[in-house]
């Protein structure tokens, strides 16, 4: 299974595992603010997989590349991840007439989003890596093809730029070992 599938997998795990949680709160089962917990703390969940993903993911891409083994950098979910979740939570339970599809599509972003700023953000950090390429998802959106810029090298610090939902990921350009 590839990084990108991978990812997308979390997506749709925390999707299922909200589900459940939305049935209950929706059935009057657990109040608004258990919900939010709830919500709030699956999401987290699925983000710090995915962040460990970015990271395992990008110490084997440049192992690959470079044919050294790479360790990894130890990367962790933003710190404030907690405190915005729960606002998001509550924000989306707020919403009249709120939907299963809504809360999901919350679930299925942040997992993607988590793993992109932590793979930027490891990709900026190595001191293997000068720069990358974005790598189009297969279902890549004209924003991310003109944002790929026909496979510039962009330099190591400059952050990928994605939208909710977006599955390209970079390519890691490695300097050189000899």
């Amino acid at each position: 299974m590839t990084y990108r599938e991978q990812i997308r997998s979390l997506g749709e795990q925390a999707a299922e595992q909200v589900a459940a949680i939305f049935a209950s709160w929706q059935e009057e089962l657990i109040s608004t603010e258990e919900a939010v917990d709830l919500l709030a703390a699956f999401i987290a969940g699925a983000n710090s997989r995915a962040v460990a993903l970015a990271d395992l993911s990008l110490a084997a891409t440049l192992m690959q590349q470079m044919g050294v083994p790479v360790a990894t950098l130890g990367l962790v979910p933003d710190a404030g991840d907690a405190d915005r979740l729960h606002k998001a939570a509550r924000t989306i339970l707020a919403v009249p007439d709120v939907t299963l599809e809504r809360v999901q599509r919350l679930a299925r972003a942040e997992p993607l989003g988590a793993a992109s700023t932590a793979f930027s953000e490891g990709v900026k950090r190595s001191p293997h890596v000068t720069g990358w390429v974005r790598s189009v998802s297969g279902s890549g959106c004209e924003l991310c093809t003109w944002w790929a810029r026909d496979g510039q090298v962009w330099p190591a610090d400059h952050p990928m730029p994605t939208h909710k939902g977006c599955t390209c990921s970079q390519i890691p350009t490695e300097k050189e070992t000899a």
